[in-house]
């Protein structure tokens, strides 16, 4: 397999400067890195326990008691409901007619769940109702189908139940169901912020991706939201996607600068199972690209120029997919580069993948939950969620029938709680604090651990030993990621401390 790994990293955009990443990734001591990235499991900001079946009523009272503190959370809600399967998407999600009949039952359904679910965390974890909310966020799925009389019934429901008197309220939602009223009613219901995927500004591409928007409907909802008074405006992006070139990656960063965003969110596609390192939402089906993948040895002579031909993906629908037909990784780390390059001068990046313009604030949820003199916890109501305090993490079922059953059982939908050993919750922060690429302060970590980082030799060797690779650096009291620890930041807090 390494040498596969680096036959695809090693193949390139002739058009495109090589990246230095390829050279960090060739060498022998980062083989674990580079099977990491090449075998592509999803993870990013995964820090999992190491206590199997721990008991759920454990992970609640720790819960309460941590939120006793009165430290600012992160809460969100998570509705299900898809219009459409996005072709690569491994999320649980109910797919919805919104204009037949039929369809006013299911988000009905789906609201009184998430609302009975909520009373549910309220009764048992009783600190809940008074630590003030940092951040709501209601995410999808595309939430943004709930019909108005919905979604306000939900709001109302969160705003006289939790403690929302400093909270940001952020929504997600689908270019093609955004449009000027529902923005101007998310604007009156308060919230302030927006984010929704794109994944591209090339129609071609979110064709191909099995999306039913267009480019156009992307920048009509950003001009709307604009005029409607919602400033705060983040557009994920995909990098990798089937037939993707480097330079169409390059057309959508240069649009994006065009379109002045305050964030964006720019992920490289995962396609291997999210199950296999699931500590979030996570359907337990495989995404419709996943089906259709036929395993093929990449080599140098079967191995084909990627991006030479469009394919009708609307060709999916019987077609079988190779690996050949997604770029190279070679070529992903050319599309990194370029994201970098024409960032550099106009957005910071934290956590990664998720970059803010320097005039702004980066992503306040993901700063409640990794920055380190936070990593406060947070509440996920809904199918699939995942809530976590500093000892332990709870997820929820992912079967929308299971999931049915027990709330309106009254049961709190476990799937599983995993408990964290005193090593693993520093070993967790440290991974949560290098996933912010930002400094990794000493000082921070002795105030929360009782003690320098160096005392705790397993982890420091560790720390050293990615040093002696350049990967990061220590800077008198604190410890930096070099450009290259950054870009391959996801791959060394999944692989470096999980022993």
């Amino acid at each position: 397999m390494i040498e596969q790994a680096l036959y695809s990293l090693n193949k390139i955009d002739e058009k495109y400067p090589r990246p230095d990443i390829i050279d960090v990734l060739s060498d022998q001591r980062n083989q674990s890195l580079l099977s990491y990235v090449y075998r592509d499991p999803f993870g990013c900001h995964i820090f999992p326990g190491d206590i199997e079946n721990y008991p759920h009523q454990r992970f609640l009272e720790a819960l309460n008691s941590e939120l006793s503190t009165g430290y600012p959370i992160h809460l969100w809600a998570y509705i299900p409901t898809c219009r459409y399967i996005c072709h690569f998407c491994q999320f649980p999600k109910i797919v919805v007619r919104p204009h037949r009949e039929e369809s006013s039952q299911v988000f009905k359904e789906v609201v009184d769940l998430n609302i009975m679910e909520a009373r549910m965390w309220l009764q048992k974890v009783p600190n809940l109702a008074s630590v003030p909310i940092g951040e709501f966020n209601i995410f999808g799925g595309t939430p943004s189908l709930l019909p108005f009389d919905e979604l306000e019934r939900l709001m109302v429901f969160y705003r006289e139940h939790f403690n929302f008197s400093h909270a940001t309220l952020r929504f997600e939602g689908e270019p093609g169901t955004l449009d000027s009223h529902y923005l101007a009613f998310l604007h009156k219901l308060g919230f302030s912020k927006l984010s929704f995927g794109a994944q591209s500004f090339n129609d071609d591409i979110i064709y191909s991706s099995g999306r039913k928007h267009s480019s156009r409907e992307c920048f009509e909802v950003i001009k709307n939201a604009r005029e409607t008074g919602i400033e705060w405006t983040s557009v994920d992006l995909i990098y990798g996607l089937l037939q993707q070139r480097v330079e169409d990656v390059e057309y959508d960063i240069r649009k994006a600068l065009e379109l002045e965003l305050s964030h964006i969110v720019c992920s490289k596609l995962h396609i291997k199972d999210f199950m296999e390192t699931r500590t979030g939402v996570s359907e337990e089906k495989k995404a419709l690209w996943q089906k259709k993948m036929v395993p093929i040895e990449i080599t140098p002579v079967e191995t084909t120029s990627a991006g030479t031909n469009r394919i009708d993906t609307g060709a999916n629908k019987g077609s079988k997919l190779s690996a050949n037909m997604f770029p190279s990784l070679g070529e992903q780390y050319q599309m990194r580069n370029v994201i970098d390059n024409l960032f550099d001068s106009y957005y910071f990046e934290h956590p990664t993948m998720y970059f803010y313009r320097k005039d702004t604030e980066p992503e306040k949820w993901k700063g409640i939950i990794t920055d380190q003199d936070k990593q406060h916890p947070e509440v996920a109501i809904g199918l699939g969620g995942s809530s976590k305090c500093r000892s332990a993490e709870m997820v929820n079922l992912t079967d929308y029938k299971c999931y049915r059953e027990a709330v309106n059982n009254h049961i709190l939908p476990v799937a599983s709680v995993t408990g964290m050993s005193a090593e693993r919750q520093e070993a967790n922060a440290i991974k949560m604090a290098l996933s912010t690429c930002q400094p990794v302060d000493n000082d921070i970590h002795r105030q929360r651990f009782g003690h320098a980082i160096k005392e705790n030799k397993r982890i420091y060797n560790k720390l050293c030993d990615l040093a002696e690779r350049q990967l990061l650096f220590f800077d008198d009291d604190k410890i930096k990621l070099t450009r290259s620890g950054k870009v391959l930041v996801e791959s060394i807090i999944n692989t470096e401390f999980n022993d």
